[in-house]
């Protein structure tokens, strides 16, 4: 039996259904391409706004409080989020209220009141302040890094916005921004779980069939990448530790070395005996929390590393970091390391098949994405990987063009002159 299955309603819905009888529950997901790289810079944080007002009562359901308590009476807790290219509404429901959970998605996604607009404005600014320290400094480490990997560009903007943005949104903004962007060549309708394909693509041709809207319009491509000295942002705050976060740009998940960025990402961080955590943690003592994660767009995207540490260690933290990261570019990773690092991976593609969340977002987010591979593709070649794909990859990206460095913290002007110079000095 096929992993999944994609069929397409006349109006340009998208249905992807993922078969899996052995479980007792079911995932359903509606996803549009629509994020925050399509915003405008005078309505930054519009689609997270939006996310959240279309949970403020349908025409069917008039409150919030009425449309979930309608998903609990099913089975389901409705959540919803919003990245750079994506909002997802999802829940997990019973199997045998599959089309009662789709006439819910539908009644939001189609019928939105937009009701109390301004209270949910007043608790999107309360989750933007969580950015902010108490003097109203953005300290925030991915949207201060993301500012510095695409300045002037969509994609370098906060996803929740200002409070400049989100006072300057009003109902006509809001009605526009869904009338543009909710149109059903951008939806994808995806159900994980003990359902049958073609039941499946009847239901939401039942509730979404007559939905009708223009083509959306096209997003901003990515800038490319500069060639240019490494860049830093720094920033005070009155905290116990430093946060660091040092990034590298990458090209789109498309990219034939995505893969291997994955491994890399794997080999740094993932496990207690990851080359992060075993150096700068269990040797070295210089920090409790290290990790490595990749964020893949369409055409861009970075590979950042997180630390935080107290402000005498951080010059000394920088150097280890730097000499882990020149040594995957000189040293090929041994072949038992690796090895290790391939069986764990596949490990958890295999534990991911009893997993909803994992095969929705393999699945329903890789057809929304343009990025469909199976578990036995991906098991394939991850088996093919060699020491020397990895260090090639890693002397390609891993490199000080391009470099971002961002600091967070009660750091003193003499850690930041260290520092610079480590960055600029880092043998990458």
């Amino acid at each position: 039996m096929p992993e999944y299955y994609v069929d397409s309603l006349a109006n340009g819905v998208r249905v992807v259904t993922v078969p899996m009888p052995h479980l007792h529950s079911v995932e359903l997901v509606c996803s549009l391409a629509v994020g925050g790289r399509c915003e405008a810079a005078e309505t930054s944080g519009i689609s997270h706004f939006l996310e959240h007002m279309i949970f403020r009562g349908t025409a069917e359901y008039a409150t919030s409080t009425e449309l979930e308590r309608a998903f609990e009476a099913i089975g389901g807790s409705v959540n919803a989020a919003t990245d750079a290219e994506t909002t997802c509404f999802h829940s997990r429901i019973h199997p045998d209220y599959l089309a009662a959970g789709i006439g819910l998605f539908a009644s939001m996604l189609q019928r939105p009141k937009f009701d109390q607009l301004d209270v949910e404005r007043r608790i999107v600014l309360e989750e933007a302040r969580e950015d902010f320290n108490e003097d109203g400094v953005q300290i925030n480490h991915d949207n201060l890094m993301v500012g510095l990997l695409w300045p002037d560009h969509p994609l370098g903007r906060s996803l929740i916005g200002s409070p400049e943005t989100l006072h300057g949104i009003d109902r006509n903004k809001l009605e526009h921004y869904y009338r543009t962007w909710y149109v059903p060549e951008n939806l994808l309708v995806c159900a994980c779980g003990p359902v049958e394909p073609e039941e499946f693509k009847a239901l939401v041709e039942k509730e979404f069939g007559s939905w009708s809207g223009a083509s959306a319009p096209e997003v901003m491509a990515a800038p490319e990448i500069q060639d240019t000295k490494p860049e830093s942002c720094w920033v005070q705050d009155s905290d116990s530790q430093i946060g660091v976060q040092l990034a590298f740009r990458l090209p789109g998940r498309s990219d034939e070395r995505t893969l291997a960025v994955r491994l890399l990402r794997r080999v740094l961080s993932s496990g207690g005996g990851a080359r992060l955590p075993l150096k700068l943690r269990e040797e070295l003592g210089l920090t409790y929390a290290v990790e490595a994660n990749c964020s893949m767009l369409e055409d861009t995207g970075y590979l950042a590393i997180d630390l935080a540490v107290a402000p005498e260690n951080l010059t000394a933290a920088m150097t280890e970091l730097f000499k882990l990261l020149v040594d995957l570019r000189q040293q090929p990773i041994p072949a038992t390391e690796l090895a290790a690092v391939v069986r764990s991976y596949m490990f958890d593609l295999d534990f991911s098949r009893d997993q909803l969340e994992s095969m929705a977002v393999r699945f329903g987010w890789g057809v929304q994405a343009n990025y469909i591979r199976t578990i036995e593709e991906d098991c394939r070649q991850l088996q093919q990987v060699t020491p020397e794909n990895l260090q090639q990859v890693a002397n390609q990206l891993l490199v000080a063009t391009g470099m971002k460095l961002v600091v967070v913290g009660p750091w003193s002007e003499t850690d930041r002159q260290q520092v610079e110079q480590q960055l600029q000095n880092s043998g990458l």
